[in-house]
């Protein structure tokens, strides 16, 4: 089986080790995010709640204790909230944007290049074959289409790549799109959070 698949990638040529890179590290960032977008990494369930409550009861410094003991988006963000709630409500609305901000790009980490090795991998296939097919013309023009089945190998093997890239493209554009759906959920469900612990805040004060 590893001498079949070795065979595979060495006859696909040049593309198809970039093609190999692009599959490692597709993989590899499906995986990382599925680990890093978890719900218990990113809004834990009962971390707001635990933190409204601390604020209702007047004690800020256990509910800053709290987010600080925990290191997840939304309690950074609340932390951040509960670090000025001194000032005033626009203020603190534009520097929780900053901060929502911030955990939005860390949440969209390496998402975009899934994306981008899902439009490309199919290219690198196809540029595969492509050359694949003009050793093909050239084999042709040297011992004529009386060999058939030397001629049927050398397209079976230019199509190596073109299967190779899809191969890699598919799970690629699954996985960019559902970590950008799931990105945007959670966005959205922290500033409903956020917004609301504002004005949680703001009539505690007031």
């Amino acid at each position: 089986m590893e001498v079949q698949v070795i065979e595979f990638i060495q006859q696909g040529g040049t593309v198809m080790y970039f093609l190999l890179v692009a599959s490692i590290l597709s993989l590899t960032i499906i995986f990382e995010r599925a680990w890093s977008l978890r719900r218990s990494v990113v809004i834990p369930l009962g971390v707001v709640q635990q933190v409204e409550a601390s604020v209702r009861d007047g004690d800020v410094k256990a509910a800053m204790t709290f987010c600080q003991n925990h290191n997840t988006a939304m309690s950074r963000i609340l932390w951040v909230a509960l670090a000025n709630r001194g000032v005033q409500r626009s203020v603190m609305k534009e520097i929780l944007e900053e901060s929502g901000r911030q955990e939005v790009a860390h949440l969209e980490r390496f998402v975009g290049v899934l994306g981008v090795i899902a439009a490309i991998a199919p290219l690198l296939g196809l540029l595969g074959t492509v050359i694949g097919m003009i050793e093909v013309f050239q084999q042709i023009s040297l011992v004529g289409v009386g060999k058939a089945d030397v001629l049927a190998g050398g397209i079976s093997k230019a199509l190596n790549t073109t299967a190779f890239g899809l191969a890699v493209a598919i799970p690629s554009i699954v996985g960019y799109r559902f970590y950008e759906s799931r990105v945007d959920r959670f966005v959205l469900e922290i500033e409903q959070h956020a917004m609301r612990f504002v004005e949680l805040l703001k009539g505690e004060r007031s």
